[in-house]
């Protein structure tokens, strides 16, 4: 009975294991909660305006700015607020994150309207990194891994502002690990741990009965 008890406590150690590789989504916004075309756009559940200087403008289908067909609402991260502006736009996650290890995913494409080429910087706590797009850069899928000391996530239009940004959408932040997951120098630990009692068990059966 007790060496059946431990094979199911190796089985449940090992199909934990695995389980923490999968990845536990934080935040995620595609922007199709609301109707284009907000100009100077209020925010949603997920992230807020960052203003003022500079604003972003919600665009896409059913509006009269759809610079990218068949991709929902998004949003020009360079808004109608004026020429000048440095930032031109940002947007800042309501949510705070601790400190840790991040997946992060998301769509940025060029501003689609001729203007000059425009960069956007992505950060959250010291981790950030800048993505310079031309006009006629299409909308493409970005993915980073990195560790951060913890807080907002920002996206950042740097200026001066022209009301014509790059277009941003489908943003998704995760974990690769589980909350209350074990590191893996723990499983470690704990599996020679199985195995000493493994050890035990096997010399008690081998001792001899007293009459």
């Amino acid at each position: 009975m007790k060496t059946k008890i431990l094979a199911a406590a190796v089985g449940a150690a090992t199909l934990a294991m695995a389980g923490s590789a999968s990845a536990v989504v934080l935040l995620a916004d595609n922007f199709d909660s609301q109707t284009p075309d907000q100009l100077n756009w209020a925010g949603d559940t997920v992230f807020l305006p960052t203003s003022p200087p500079g604003t972003v403008d919600l665009i896409g289908v059913g509006g009269a700015f759809d610079f990218y067909p068949g991709n929902g609402a998004y949003l020009d991260l360079d808004g109608s607020s004026g020429s000048g502006n440095d930032p031109a736009g940002e947007i800042t996650s309501i949510a705070s994150f601790v400190a840790g290890a991040y997946n992060l995913t998301f769509q940025l494409g060029g501003n689609a309207r001729g203007a000059p080429a425009q960069t956007t910087r992505v950060s959250l706590g010291n981790y950030s990194v800048d993505i310079l797009l031309s006009s006629a850069d299409p909308l493409t899928n970005y993915s980073f891994t990195f560790n951060t000391t913890g807080g907002q996530l920002k996206f950042t239009e740097l200026g001066p502002s022209n009301q014509q940004g790059n277009i941003l959408d489908d943003v998704e932040l995760s974990t690769s690990r589980s909350a209350g997951i074990p590191e893996p120098a723990s499983w470690a630990m704990m599996i020679m741990g199985f195995g000493g009692v493994g050890g035990l068990l096997r010399r008690r059966r081998l001792a001899p009965t007293a009459a």
